[in-house]
């Protein structure tokens, strides 16, 4: 083909312009960096109490909770009575005999709480129980995993 002064038609070869697909994918990016939720672990407010010789522990995944007001989570059942978590224990120990159990108290709550817990953990059979503190701020955690 020629043009109309008698020399070949250059064929142009298609482009395409991204420059505003570029701003296009900005406005994407930006539009889902403000839109998204960025969540946090879902948990409940304890002040642990520190223990300079706590080691570190596997987890274990049945948690049994102490608020500072003397109310008892265990697994997704919120102000337990005792006599409820025995039942609660006594069915988890019955389906899995070495089922893993933390208990997490307050530093506020009241002692006699704990203790009726382990007492009524160890009662139902429930003998792998880990008892949840953390370090004190200024502790080493070389020093007190290398002591015997």
């Amino acid at each position: 083909m020629r043009n109309a002064f008698g020399r070949p038609a250059q064929r142009r070869r298609p482009t395409i312009n991204i420059t505003s697909l570029i701003d296009v994918m900005f406005l994407l990016l930006i539009f889902f960096m403000v839109s998204s939720v960025f969540r946090d672990t879902i948990g409940m407010d304890i002040s642990l109490p520190a223990a300079t010789t706590a080691t570190e522990q596997e987890s274990a995944p049945y948690e049994i909770f102490i608020m500072d007001d003397g109310s008892i989570s265990f697994g997704d059942a919120q102000g337990l009575s005792m006599e409820e978590l025995e039942e609660s224990l006594r069915v988890l120990i019955a389906r899995e005999p070495e089922a893993r159990m933390a208990l997490t108290a307050d530093g506020a709550a009241a002692f006699k709480d704990a203790v009726s817990v382990i007492d009524i953990a160890r009662k139902v059979g429930g003998a792998r129980l880990i008892i949840r503190t953390e370090l004190p701020k200024n502790a080493n955690p070389q020093e007190i995993l290398s002591s015997p």
